[in-house]
């Protein structure tokens, strides 16, 4: 029936719907289409087991559908559905038969979960098709008339705008709904064959079937990449010559993937037969062997085996051991690192500071904000390793190595020697972690030089950008969520997003794709740019999908992790959610050593845990066979191996390795996120019409203080609590916690402003004799006790209760008091630090009045946390309080 082809061609679309393989997911759209897939399967004629079995298989089921994420969920959660419908006592066929379509549709959408990771693995690795397949795609152009030559990888294509050059990659010839629906198709046939024919009888005609639909398949991808390339080519002719071409969004299509899919499904029906609903023995329970003597062990035996063989088979593939703490001696190396060095100093007197990055060919200076550098991460990482810094005039040789345990490589912008560059790779192999820390494009060599030591390890960073597909505002924003089985550098991680990125090309080599992103595209520099990048429009030279963007890997005794985004650690983003968890992530991971990590080791275990998987998984499916327990009841006992030691490997991984312990001081301050949402800087960036307070956030680090975003009863986890602007609801669990969390010592900074609507700071303030007026707001200029800073405001609520710190024309604005052994501070003239006020961006240059009220807040906040008086800032010293880089010069 050719409405079971459509099924499954919908249930292949799905994932595109599902998944952010290319486009965002679209959550009704997914529903509705694997729903309409799944009921159309409603002819197909499938077993069903017996009430006890199905009953069994559905308590094995229910840890998967509890682990898996959507829309990996709906896989189980269809077939449990379907049992569920075997196991209640429903009167009546329908139930029978919405169980078979369930059951068929889950059994069709788990199989193309594994197709899609598949294609995922393959084309994040490389995305480029291997010989002879390239010249394949240029003779088909060809024939089509095209005026078209092969060129590696690409194909050139002739138009009046000029020479095309098209990717030939996978995703042109096998898109992920194609190759879902072939590996779907393989499963129809097989559930059609089990169901019709008697044991024994059933492996022909499947094979048959498969080797049909494969032909098919062989001799329509062709058929599909030429059609895909006559659309481009026929739109790129018909644009209009002064029009962008924006041509490649048609491989993002959802709905040209199932037009396309219509044609395998027409010939699937004609040529690949599946019987209807009409079979005889279509919906009959299979029964089990009767239990003979000595045989009632055999049913939990096989079981247990196949539970305990797909566990191992998850051990296998993804178990990572964490290993043993090191002593935690990290160098950052800022030899041949101009580029974000962590030698420029990121305080309250460098605001205006920019420091020489470099100098052109032509003489010009290129100068930096004192934002862009890994200052304030480095602080960040001083409180939990011993930090040091392999200086510009320092080579990096086994001797100055000798005394550490983590290797920190960041953008080098000069090449290193070839001894260098050996002296790091000996490092590695006698033990030690190397992080390589890379960005977009090839700007200023970055990656040629960071790949002279890439290379000894097997794979390089490419000389790419990574864009988001999505909406144009979500073009340079890429989220990224760790997976449900995440690398123990990752375990730890809160969603995050990205800058902007290269991507890794592992090459050969063995390895982990710590964080493999979808939803991706890919484009290579432009060097007539300032920076090398690339205008972000979708040519036909642009690869997209899977692209690998943290590579973990192993040589000799060490271990080696190369990162893509250097921007996301700079001053103005390593603190925004993620970040510096990821930092400490891959510093820890990298600080560990297991007996596994040598070769020799981990080879021989690895073989003994691929024979334990063979031994068990084939002795547990020979004892189903014998015993012929229903193969739903094997496919469930085989979930139920997966998701246990699943979540035997998460609970491992955050229990083996937990995030570290700081060895030094250090003042934590959480930005609420329970009762407030103003706007927060995204990606180093804040909103654009000023209102946000990203750059109170950023500033914050200026002061040695550390800033995290926190939401619920976690924000008491830190030291000083910053709530800006409140307009939530304020729970009462949340308020007595809060005077818990003063009353012991914690730090209390409520921030509020006249133009904030619906203010709820006086829900916080009551419990400790403060609140705030907005009814009594004022115009003025702010003051201390001896008139500074004098900043002119529109408006500033009044402050009631508390010792007085700031006034306007004498009424109190701001104010401070104790509670129990902490502090409690709350100010009326919020918009004062709003990022308008504050400079809009991190790279502006500040004039008078944005430095007047940095300072009162860096004033405002030392009084609060430290106790200092607030009073006019003295003079800045002549000379910063660490040496910039060699080579670079401070400025005014």
């Amino acid at each position: 029936m050719i409405r079971l082809w459509l099924a499954l061609a919908l249930l292949a679309g799905s994932w595109l719907l599902g998944l952010h393989y290319y486009r965002p997911a679209g959550w009704p759209a997914w529903a509705a289409s694997v729903l309409a897939g799944t009921l159309l399967l409603a002819g197909l004629p499938l077993r069903l087991p017996r009430r006890r079995e199905a009953g069994l298989a559905l308590l094995m089921l229910l840890p998967a559908v509890w682990l898996l994420p959507w829309p990996h969920r709906a896989a189980p959660l269809a077939i449990a559905a379907g049992l569920a419908l075997l196991v209640l006592p429903i009167a009546g066929r329908w139930p029978q038969r919405l169980a078979q379509a369930a059951v068929a549709g889950g059994l069709v959408l788990l199989v193309q979960a594994l197709a899609i990771e598949a294609h995922a693995w393959q084309t994040a690795r490389s995305h480029d098709l291997p010989w002879p397949l390239p010249p394949l795609l240029g003779t088909i152009a060809s024939l089509l008339g095209l005026d078209a030559a092969v060129d590696g990888s690409t194909i050139a294509v002739y138009t009046l705008r000029g020479v095309h050059r098209l990717g030939a990659t996978w995703d042109l010839p096998v898109d992920p709904p194609s190759f879902a629906f072939l590996a779907g198709g393989i499963v129809l046939v097989g559930l059609a064959a089990w169901s019709r024919f008697p044991a024994g009888e059933r492996r022909a005609p499947w094979l048959r079937s498969v080797r049909t639909l494969a032909i098919i398949f062989a001799a329509w991808l062709p058929v599909r990449a030429g059609l895909l390339i006559a659309l481009w080519h026929h739109r790129a002719v018909r644009a209009e010559m002064s029009a962008r071409l924006h041509l490649m969004d048609q491989f993002f299509s959802l709905w040209l993937d199932l037009g396309l899919l219509c044609v395998p499904a027409v010939l699937a029906r004609l040529f690949v037969p599946v019987p209807s609903d009409d079979a005889a023995s279509a919906g009959l329970p299979e029964a089990s062997t009767p239990a003979g003597p000595g045989s009632r062990w055999r049913y939990p035996a096989a079981v247990g085996l196949i539970v305990l063989g797909f566990a191992a088979l998850v051990f296998l593939v993804r178990w990572d051991p964490a290993g043993q703490r090191q002593e935690g001696r990290i160098t950052f190396v800022e030899r041949h690192s101009s580029w974000e060095p962590t030698t420029f100093p990121y305080d309250t007197t460098t605001l205006s500071k920019t420091f020489l990055r470099r100098k052109t060919a032509d003489g010009k200076e290129e100068r930096e904000s004192s934002s862009y550098t890994y200052a304030a991460i480095y602080d960040y990482c001083s409180r939990f390793y011993a930090t040091s810094r392999l200086l510009e005039a320092e080579a990096i040789d086994a001797q100055r190595l000798r005394g550490c345990d983590v290797l920190v490589i960041k953008t080098p912008t000069a090449r290193y020697a070839t001894e260098e560059v050996e002296a790091v790779v000996r490092f590695v192999q006698r033990g030690g972690g190397l992080l390589l820390i890379g960005d977009h494009t090839d700007f200023d060599k970055s990656t040629s030089y960071l790949n002279d030591i890439a290379r000894q390890f097997g794979f390089k960073f490419r000389k790419d950008l990574l864009f988001a597909i999505g909406e144009p505002e979500d073009t340079y924003e890429q989220r990224y969520a760790p997976p449900v089985v995440p690398h123990p550098v990752v375990a730890h991680v809160p969603p995050m997003t990205f800058a902007v990125s290269c991507s890794i090309d592992p090459g050969t080599s063995w390895g982990t794709p710590v964080i493999r992103s979808t939803g991706l595209w890919s484009l290579p520099p432009l060097y007539r740019s300032e920076n090398y990048f690339p205008e972000a429009e979708l040519r036909s030279d642009m690869r997209f999908g899977a692209f690998i963007q943290l590579w973990a890997a192993r040589q000799g005794r060490g271990r080696v992790l190369a990162w893509t985004d250097s921007t996301i650690f700079s001053n103005f983003s390593a603190f925004e959610p993620g970040k510096a968890e990821l930092m400490l992530g891959m510093l820890e991971w990298l600080n560990r050593r297991s007996v596994l990590d040598p070769a020799e080791m981990r080879w021989p275990a690895k073989g003994a845990t691929a024979l334990l998987c063979l031994a068990l998984l084939c002795g547990g499916l020979w004892l189903a066979w014998a015993r012929r327990i229903f193969p739903l009841v094997v496919l469930a006992a085989g979930l139920l191996g997966w998701t246990a030691a699943s979540a035997a490997l998460v609970l491992g991984s955050r229990l083996q390795m937990p995030p570290p312990e700081p060895n030094l001081p250090m003042v934590r301050v959480a930005i609420d996120r329970t009762v407030s949402k103003v706007p927060l800087s995204r990606g180093g960036f804040t909103e654009k019409d000023g209102h946000g307070y990203g750059l109170l956030e950023q500033w914050i680090p200026r002061l040695g203080y550390f800033p995290a975003r926190r939401q619920g009863l976690e924000v008491f986890s830190s030291d000083v609590l910053v709530v800006i602007c409140p307009t939530r609801s304020v729970p009462d669990a949340f308020r007595d916690r809060l005077a818990e969390f003063v009353a012991a010592g914690g730090r209390l900074l409520i921030i509020d402003s006249p133009d904030s609507s619906g203010s709820t700071a006086n829900s916080l303030l009551w419990p400790f004799g403060l609140s705030v007026s907005h009814a009594a707001s004022r115009a003025g200029k702010l003051g201390t006790a001896d008139g500074w800073p004098g900043i002119a405001v529109s408006g500033a609520c009044r402050l009631w209760g508390g010792t007085p710190l700031v006034w306007v024309d004498g009424m109190p604005v701001a104010a401070r008091t104790g509670y129990g052994q902490g502090r409690v501070m709350a100010i009326g003239f919020g918009a004062v630090f709003n990022d308008g006020a504050l400079g809009s961006n991190w790279a502006a240059d500040p004039t008078p009045d944005i430095l007047a009220r940095a300072d009162l807040l860096f004033a405002l906040l030392r009084n609060l946390v430290e106790g200092k008086p607030i009073a006019r800032p003295a003079a800045p010293k002549s000379d910063p309080p660490l040496a910039p880089p060699e080579g670079a010069e401070m400025s005014p």
